[in-house]
């Protein structure tokens, strides 16, 4: 009698045990089939960042050379360097109307005590008639602007479509950017008196690599 009453426990402990691994089966399909709450950012299923550029002298090139017919030869005696920021994404899509990739540059120069001076380039970037498949954002800080803010030590970019976000990264070299959150949203980090908000973040069309691997980058609006 006692080993009845224990296999029925058993029996009874299973049959819960199944009953409430079916109602987690059936709320999670559910879940599945109402799709991802309003208001939840659509990342994979829309696009997917691949790869982010590192800040630093990584991120430092020498101004293109192109061939011409013109007989009068450069008057810059050293070549000069841009800071470029290249970011790959992938598109899931067939088709994208456009899509905004906002862009963060913090450089780093010593001020004239000698002391760190920040400057926070941002820049907002619209791409239209995506296709699906791999792609490349970039923007580009000039050399006059490098050498005089110093080279960069973080990058950010948050994609956005029709003003939902879908993806965004960051690299940092600076030990305080890489521990701080969302760093260039981060008032303590953008409103400090040693951080200064300026200009001169160029989208690549805008600047002298604009001819080169031009079918790799989409159509800016």
């Amino acid at each position: 009698m006692q080993r009845r009453r224990s296999g029925l426990w058993v029996c009874a402990l299973l049959a819960g045990a199944g009953a409430a691994f079916l109602a987690v089966e059936r709320a999670g399909a559910q879940t599945r089939l109402a799709g991802p709450a309003v208001g939840a950012p659509a990342k994979a299923n829309v696009l997917r960042i691949r790869r982010m550029p590192k800040p630093g002298r990584v991120a430092m090139v020498r101004t293109p050379e192109f061939q011409t017919s013109l007989g009068r030869s450069s008057r810059s005696r050293k070549p000069r360097e841009w800071a470029l920021f290249e970011v790959e994404y992938e598109t899931a899509p067939e088709w994208l109307d456009a899509l905004d990739f906002s862009y963060s540059v913090m450089t780093r120069a010593k001020a004239a005590d000698g002391k760190d001076a920040y400057s926070l380039f941002q820049l907002r970037v619209t791409y239209i008639d995506i296709q699906k498949g791999e792609h490349t954002s970039c923007v580009v800080l000039a050399p006059n602007t490098v050498a005089r803010f110093g080279e960069p030590v973080a990058v950010a970019v948050e994609v956005y479509q029709d003003g939902n976000l879908l993806a965004v990264e960051t690299e940092a070299a600076d030990a305080h950017l890489q521990k701080a959150k969302e760093w260039w949203k981060n008032k303590e980090i953008v409103d400090n008196p040693i951080v200064k908000r300026r200009e001169g973040l160029l989208e690549r069309s805008k600047t002298p690599f604009a001819l080169i691997n031009m079918d790799d980058y989409e159509a800016v609006k």
